[in-house]
Formats: C-alpha cells, structure tokens, sequence
C-alpha cells in the first residue's frame, strides 16, 4: 500500500507536467489555422464553387445518350388487299407484336447567344471570389490569435509581477514586525503593510480568473486540450518595427486587401450575367446525328421480324421571339445588381480607408504610450527607492512607502500592457493592409 502511494506521488507531478506546454506565437498561429472552424467553412465554400464551375464547363461537351427498348403489342388484324374474287389476300403489313429499338444520339451547340461562355466566366469570377474569402478568413484568424496570445501574455507577466510583489510585502511585513518587537514601529504600521499585501492578493485572484479564462478560450483556438497549460515564449515577442507613412499603408491595403479584390470579382461576375441574359434574345443552332437500331424498323417497308440499322443528322435553329420582350426586365435586374456590386465596392474601399487610418493613429498613439510608461516606470522606481530610504531614516511615513510601492507596481503593469498592446495595434494595422497572411 504504501509502495502505491509513493507511486502515485510521482506520477502527479508529470501527468501536471504533462498539461503544461510551452507555445511560440507562430506555432500558435499554425494550430489556430488548422482548428479554425471558419476556415474549413470557407474551403467547403471554394469546392462548392469549384464543382459549379466545372458542372458549366462540362455543358460545353456534346451531349451523347444512348437509349433501348421493348414492347409488346396487341395481335391486330394485318392490312391485306384481295385482287380478285377467290383469290387469296395479299398482306402488305403484317402484324409484328415484338418491338425492339434501340438508339443513339449526339448533339453539339454550335451557338447559344454566347451564354454558355459567359455563364462559364461568370462563375469562374466567383469560384476566384470565393478562394480570396478564404484569404480574407484566414487574416482574421492569424490576427484573433495574435490578438489572443499578447492578451495572454499580459495577464501571466501580470500575475508575475504582482506575485513579485506579494513577496516584497512579505518581506517588508517581518521587517516591520521585528522593528515592533524592537519598539521601533508602532502596531498600525503593521496593519497598514497587512491591509495593503490583502489588497495586492485580491488582484491576485482577479488575475487567476481572467488567466484561467484565457488560457482555456486560448487552448480551445488553438486545438488543444482543454487542460492544457499555455506558457508564452516570450523570445522574439517584441520586435522593433518599420512604421511607413499613412498613404504606404492607404496603397497597399487597395494592392493587397483579399475582400476587395473578391467584390471586384463579384462585380465581373455581375457583368457577365448581364451578358447571358441579353444573349437569350438571340437564336440558337444545334447539330447532331442519330443512330437506330431496331426489330421492325418503321423506315423499311413493308415492316419485316428483322433487325436494321439506320441513320440520320441534321442542324436545328431555335429563336424564342418572346425573349425580345421578356429579356428587357431581366436585363434591367441583371444591371441593377452591377450597380448595387459597384455602390458595395465604394462603400468597402471608404471602410478600408478608414480602418487603415484608425489602426495607423492607434499604432502611432502605442508607440507614445510606450514611452510615457517606460518613464513612469523609472519615475516611479526612483520615488519607491528615495521614500524607502526617508523612511529607514525616520522622515517618511510608512504610508508613502506603501503608496509608492503600488504606484511602482501599477507602472510595471502599464508597461507590460502598454507593449503588448502596441504589438496588437501594429498587427491589426497589418491585417487592414491585407499584409498579415
């Protein structure tokens, strides 16, 4: 029994060890890619797409049926002429209750108003549309886990810092509590360092809440299983960036953005179903040939129990002169929807324009921000040290000394945020461009 138990305390901490896995963001972004929900939809869409355009393409081929049959008929009287009184009648049909045919045909369009060519490119502009959704999906997918990783990293280099400083309030908590036994503290001072350590803890415990949270939406993205542990590797995390002017980034959101390439082929496609319909008012001309086979044949006279074999070709022009009439009303909808493809694509590129000018003044903004923080930091830093010092000389209140600790910690915090959302910022303004895929 005992030798059970100490088996089951070593594998404890390895089934533990197990659950924990170190991540880097572009592993992240491969397993986010490879679970993504969205992205399977987007492909099934593409082989929708895919299998439309190549049923179009196979109307082009000529048409080749082959067909066979039997029937049986009812026993008639056959058709007989009597030359002469007492004479035996002459059957000039007989009756043949046994029907086999069977027959061949080909049929080839010669012309159909060009409706098959444009309906073939239409729908080519769409299968295009649909694998460059695809790429759009895929942008919002490498961004949402970045988005999510960097949001990971700042509630675990949180939750470090605060631990860091729990342990300094502990420390500080002995320091004061020998300095009373010494009679060189008062009692409240010991209670003041207590209440400010409880106050750290609960943000402690916010801090766990969101990390469990986070980790577990985080692990769920990426594929994961649901108990893992996700350490940041925060090798490489932060990187030093080229920042272009905003026309740069205005240019090649319109040469790379994958949604407005797809409205454009959208709107070709519109075009060319405009063309379809005004091809209906025109004739079609079909050619084809027909091979028969069959017991009786109707062609040979008299009919005979007897196999033949015929055949026949032929062109056959068709105009529905109806459609001169009709046509127009379906032109005028075929023409509304290049309009509205046309209004949709004005409506995009402002969006674009004014997405890309969002994200470009929220990178710039980041980029200040940083700097403020990283000031605030050695500012606040100083202020703890000078305060600490006052105080182990009897010229500062302990007070002071706890509120500049916090002020230390909330800079630290205001840093750490302060970067990882500039690395957001920087790749949300890389996803507008349509350059983060």
């Amino acid at each position: 029994m005992k030798r059970n138990i100490f088996f089951i305390f070593i594998l404890i901490p390895l089934v533990f060890q197990a659950q924990s896995k170190k991540l880097k963001l572009d592993e992240a972004i491969k397993l986010g890619q490879e679970q993504s929900r969205s992205l399977k939809i987007s492909q099934s869409k593409i082989a929708i797409a895919d299998a439309k355009y190549v049923e179009l393409k196979d109307m082009v081929l000529p048409s080749l049926n082959v067909s066979a049959g039997y029937s049986r008929l009812s026993d008639i009287t056959p058709f007989a002429f009597q030359i002469a009184p007492n004479t035996k009648p002459i059957v000039f049909f007989p009756t043949l209750v046994n029907d086999y045919t069977s027959r061949a045909s080909i049929n080839e369009s010669v012309f159909n108003g060009f409706r098959l060519k444009n309906g073939l490119m239409s729908q080519q502009y769409l299968l295009e549309a649909s694998k460059l959704d695809y790429e759009k999906d895929k942008s919002e997918i490498i961004y949402n886990i970045i988005n999510a990783y960097y949001n990971l990293y700042k509630i675990q280099a949180s939750k470090l810092l605060i631990q860091q400083t729990l342990a300094q309030a502990d420390e500080r908590i002995k320091e004061i509590e020998n300095m009373e036994k010494q009679g060189l503290a008062i009692h409240n001072d010991v209670l003041r360092a207590q209440l400010q350590r409880s106050n750290i803890e609960l943000s402690e415990v916010d801090i766990n809440s969101n990390l469990q949270i986070a980790n577990y939406n985080f692990s769920v993205m990426t594929g994961l299983p649901e108990g893992t542990q996700i350490e940041i590797d925060s090798v490489d995390l932060f990187k030093a960036r080229d920042f272009k002017k905003f026309p740069d980034y205005l240019q090649t959101s319109f040469d790379k953005r994958s949604d407005l390439k797809a409205a454009d082929f959208r709107k070709k496609a519109s075009e060319m179903n405009l063309k379809v319909v005004k091809g209906t008012i025109l004739p079609t001309v079909n050619v084809g040939a027909n091979y028969y086979y069959a017991n009786p044949n109707p062609r040979y006279i008299p009919p005979a129990d007897v196999f033949h074999d015929t055949w026949d070709v032929g062109i056959n022009l068709n105009w529905n002169l109806t459609s001169l009439y009709t046509t127009k009303h379906q032109a005028n909808e075929a023409k509304f929807m290049i309009d509205q493809a046309t209004e949709m694509n004005d409506l995009l590129s402002d969006n674009i324009r004014m997405e890309v000018n969002q994200d470009f003044v929220n990178y710039k903004e980041s980029q200040k921000k940083i700097e403020v923080a990283s000031r605030s930091v050695v500012q606040a830093a100083e202020n703890s040290r000078t305060l600490q010092s006052k105080y182990d000389n009897n010229t500062a209140l302990l007070s002071d000394v706890l509120d500049a600790n916090v002020l230390l910690l909330q800079a630290k915090l205001n840093l750490t945020y302060a970067r990882a959302d500039a690395e957001i910022a920087y790749n949300h303004l890389l996803k507008s461009t349509g350059s983060n895929q």
